[in-house]
């Protein structure tokens, strides 16, 4: 009598219910450190360009921006080469920051800052987006926070910056082990929704 074949015993590798997608997850991973270096040199070039009216403004601003775009441009490079898993969360840990530092100068202000030097300081080299009637860029300023002297506009160049920034840390969290990559995307969540709880009760109360 002739048993009837294992269907998985002569199945050849790559040809399971699974195969079809094992492959496509190996093309998305392998993909993603090159996207992120690409997100990652935009937002490098656009803190190169406006790094000189910074500098015009206050020399440590200026100074700031070039080591920003220096460490995002090297950061795009090391990506592209196939970046340490040791320094992607130091990679997720600095683009964070640097998203979070940019929606504090557009909503309450930086704490440090020169002398006249911050209202409207976006438009002049960002191409500002002034809300008419607006203070700053018409975005709440927390009362007592000294924004109405530091708040700086937003503007063209600022939107694709943060935009870049913002995917680039979207595929350096995809690329983090799986358990490290859950528990930091559930705390950035976290924070992203504790900021607009912020900005909601600032600009509705």
């Amino acid at each position: 009598m002739t048993l009837p074949p294992d269907s998985h015993a002569g199945s050849s590798p790559g040809t399971g219910p699974d195969a079809g997608t094992a492959p496509a997850t190996g093309r998305v991973l392998a993909t993603a450190p090159r996207a992120a270096a690409a997100l990652v040199c935009v937002a490098g070039l656009v803190h190169l360009v406006v790094a000189p009216d910074h500098f015009d403004e206050w020399a440590p601003a200026g100074l700031f921006f070039i080591a920003v775009a220096a460490g995002q441009l090297w950061l795009a490079q090391a990506l592209s080469r196939g970046l340490s898993a040791r320094l992607v969360p130091a990679a997720v840990l600095l683009t964070s920051g640097l998203v979070a530092l940019y929606v504090v100068s557009r909503t309450i202000g930086l704490p440090f800052h020169a002398d006249g030097a911050g209202l409207g300081l976006g438009g002049s080299h960002h191409g500002g987006s002034q809300v008419p009637g607006g203070q700053g860029n018409g975005m709440p300023i927390i009362p007592g926070s000294g924004a109405e002297a530091t708040i700086e506009t937003v503007g063209a160049l600022d939107l694709v910056c943060v935009v870049a920034e913002l995917g680039a840390l979207a595929l350096l969290v995809g690329m983090l082990p799986p358990r490290q990559r859950r528990s930091v995307g559930n705390l950035l969540l976290a924070v992203g929704i504790c900021g607009w709880v912020v900005w909601g009760l600032v600009r509705f109360t």
